[in-house]
């Protein structure tokens, strides 16, 4: 395999590629083996594994697990569980020193990759760089033969039990029942997210049989259609419905018309009831202006910070942060005592709030209300995908004078913004477009659109 095709694996907050193309189970074991290494300088001993419902999740599972081990590092290997409770567990259990978890999140059923994480369940940084360092220049040390570490395997259902204990003791509970419709869409999440919401709503499920094919289509809920989430809601009078996604750390809010609620709106909701004036809110550029806007009118000061939960689990952290939002529906609860992203978490705390407002969560969407977005993902190819927006930057940074490069580039226009920003975990560049007209969104998503198309045709065969 070329160089150049095993380095597109190497992301800013994970490695992700294609099984048995760019992403093979010795790339994994060597990758495992140099997060030993990091592990073991900072004077950790031992770490968590574990991984979402893939079906070539569990090799590489257990290639990261040898890869770990050949480092002189213990691990403890869980069998799969939702993202969101492998952070708890390694939050919560003060003889983890780290983690690494087997994803590919939302890409479909042929993608995986693997995430690692500190002993605060928030992951890697530039701790990545350092990896992809040593990867490519084989800075590797193994451990001697009477060195190796232990493998400890453990079950899923401690795990699963000890969260759903923890969840069930946060501030703001249920108090009283919805009728919630859930879809895990094939991925990890059927394995906990039902059994959760039984414990206090009754609940409608959907797609909740962990397959790794996906065989409910795409395992996003962000971009796939969830038409059939929404006609459920309706027909069957529900209270609210949420899809998550592949590994459960998205959670997409649907209302009870079978409207899709923005994830800034969920943002707005939870601030309102958890937070009080002076307290900092998180959120990314992708993230609509109303966000801002409204938390500013309640006395709430906002950060902005780059895509990606690592991002905004440090800027959290750095900021004394009780909340974070992303766009892309990851939701993140410092105010809570962590800070690494739990959309499950958020997804029942959202519902909890609905059963103390006199309100159904279609009048709160409306009170609060929305500015119109176009969101895109236009296929580009890794290679060329990082000298498209050099090139994109450029021409953006001579015509306009308002633009933040914080992530991408934004273009912040009057009563408008276009976002245009490279994927950092598949081969599209992102574009959203916000106004508050439908007719204006639309001119300038098509003008912007035309612009970075032109852009990636110079690239491509410059």
């Amino acid at each position: 395999m070329e160089l150049s095709s095993i380095e597109t694996i190497f992301r800013a907050y994970d490695i992700r590629g294609i099984f048995g193309k760019t992403l093979l189970p010795d790339i994994v074991s060597k990758i495992g083996t140099i997060f030993a290494n990091i592990i073991k300088e900072w004077g950790g001993k031992k770490v968590g594994v574990s991984g979402d419902g893939r079906i070539s999740t569990p090799a590489l599972l257990h290639a990261a697990t040898a890869g770990i081990v050949a480092g002189g590092i213990d691990v403890v290997m869980y069998e799969q569980l939702p993202i969101s409770v492998f952070y708890f567990t390694i939050w919560k259990d003060n003889d983890l020193d780290g983690g690494a978890y087997i994803t590919a999140s939302h890409n479909p059923p042929e993608w995986n990759g693997i995430r690692f994480r500190k002993n605060d369940g928030t992951g890697f940084v530039e701790e990545n760089k350092e990896i992809k360092k040593r990867f490519f220049k084989n800075m590797i040390k193994w451990a001697s033969w009477n060195e190796i570490g232990v493998i400890i395997k453990r079950g899923a259902e401690d795990a699963i039990s000890d969260y759903i204990e923890f969840v069930s003791k946060v501030p703001v509970q249920p108090v009283s029942k919805l009728k919630v419709v859930i879809d895990t869409m094939n991925g990890i999440g059927g394995l906990l997210i039902p059994r959760l919401f039984r414990k206090k709503h009754d609940v409608i499920t959907l797609n909740a049989q962990v397959d790794g094919s996906f065989p409910c289509g795409s395992p996003d809920p962000v971009h796939a259609d969830l038409s059939n989430l929404c006609n459920v809601v309706i027909n069957a009078k529900a209270d609210v419905g949420v899809a998550f996604d592949g590994d459960a750390d998205r959670a997409v809010i649907v209302d009870d018309k079978g409207r899709i609620v923005p994830a800034e709106v969920i943002g707005i909701l939870l601030a309102r009831n958890l937070l009080k004036p002076g307290d900092i809110v998180v959120h990314t550029p992708e993230c609509s202006s109303i966000l801002r806007d409204k938390l500013e009118e309640m006395g709430i000061k906002t950060v902005e910070t780059r895509v990606g939960d690592v991002f905004v689990a440090r800027a959290a952290k750095e900021n004394n942060a009780k909340l974070g939002v992303e766009g892309s529906y990851h939701f993140f609860l410092p105010i809570y005592g962590f800070y690494y992203d739990d959309a499950i978490l958020a997804s029942y705390v959202t519902a909890s709030i609905l059963t103390e407002e006199n309100k159904s969560l279609s009048k709160l969407f409306d009170e609060i209300g929305y500015y119109h977005v176009i969101r895109e993902n236009i296929p580009v190819d890794d290679v060329i995908k990082w000298k498209v927006m050099e090139k994109l930057k450029d021409k953006v940074l001579r015509e306009y004078s308002n633009v933040s490069t914080i992530d991408g580039v934004k273009i912040y226009l009057e009563g408008a913004s276009i976002l245009i920003r490279p994927s950092n975990t598949e081969p599209v560049i992102r574009m959203l477009t916000e106004a508050k007209s439908k007719e204006v969104v639309r001119d300038l998503h098509k003008r912007f659109k035309k612009m970075l198309k032109n852009t990636i045709g110079e690239v491509a065969h410059s």
